[in-house]
């Protein structure tokens, strides 16, 4: 009889151990939930820089991920692209929709995509189809990001693609174009003149042409839901509060429109 009783007194300490087992595992659990792997491209600044630390486009994820604990991880833009799809990351920022069973944010970030030649050079180019005959330099997978007549010109396989090239560092992108003559750089103005600007090249001696769409737009992709909603909730504000718009005064990217005139 007192056996029965003393009973309970005995189970109490192993009931508190397993409940506290239950609860750490739950803590655990939710903080590997909040860390999150990010693919993002290698520097490309006034995007993406000092080894993806600090960005406009690593800002705008910081901000609208505030409360996770994030990993930037560089690496080639073709890898990004499908970066969440291989399950290399959580979440890849500056991709197009391809499909998958993945989510896909709204627009977060503007890019606008000119033509540039040297004056010296003299090169007549008014239209897409001009850029056939000279040697273009892009980054990589543009020909997929400019529209269906550059897709026609340069998609591997196509005539004029042996003057195509392409360049998973931009860096590299701006100064093959400064050292040879006669060549087309096809790039963001804003990445163009801060690469431009580091090697001491004066960009009053080149001619922007304006062939393309006037912004080309990127979206990020992530693995789960509901953080890509949490994610679309947060752009939202920094577009309402005009904390979009101070990001990009501070690295000095000038558009005519933003992303934030899409977002309801």
């Amino acid at each position: 009889m007192n056996n029965a009783k003393l009973k309970p007194r005995y189970l109490l300490p192993l009931k508190l151990a397993i409940y506290s087992s239950a609860l750490l595992a739950v803590v655990h659990l939710s903080a590997e939930q909040r860390k999150l792997t990010v693919a993002i491209s290698t520097d490309m600044p006034p995007y993406v820089m000092d080894n993806g630390s600090k960005g406009l486009e690593v800002d705008i994820v910081r901000q609208a991920l505030e409360g996770y604990e994030l990993e930037f991880v560089q690496m080639p833009l073709t890898y990004v692209q499908s970066a969440v799809q291989n399950q290399k990351a959580d979440i890849a920022i500056g991709v197009l929709v391809d499909g998958g069973e993945i989510y896909y944010s709204d627009h977060l970030v503007t890019f606008v995509n000119f033509a540039i030649s040297k004056k010296r050079d003299s090169l007549a180019i008014d239209t897409v189809d001009d850029l056939k005959s000279h040697q273009v330099l892009t980054w990589q997978n543009a020909y997929l990001e400019l529209g269906d007549e550059f897709k026609a010109l340069f998609s591997p396989g196509s005539e004029y693609r042996a003057n195509y090239h392409e360049f998973g560092d931009q860096a590299d992108q701006v100064a093959q174009f400064w050292k040879a003559d006669k060549q087309v750089i096809v790039i963001d103005r804003s990445i163009f003149e801060f690469f431009s600007k580091a090697m001491k090249q004066s960009t009053d001696s080149v001619e922007y042409h304006s062939l393309f769409p006037p912004v080309t737009e990127f979206k990020a992709s992530f693995k789960d839901k509901a953080v890509k909603d949490a994610f679309n909730r947060k752009l939202k504000e920094m577009c309402q509060s005009g904390a979009y718009v101070k990001l990009l005064e501070m690295y000095d990217v000038e558009l005519e429109r933003t992303v934030c005139e899409k977002i309801n």
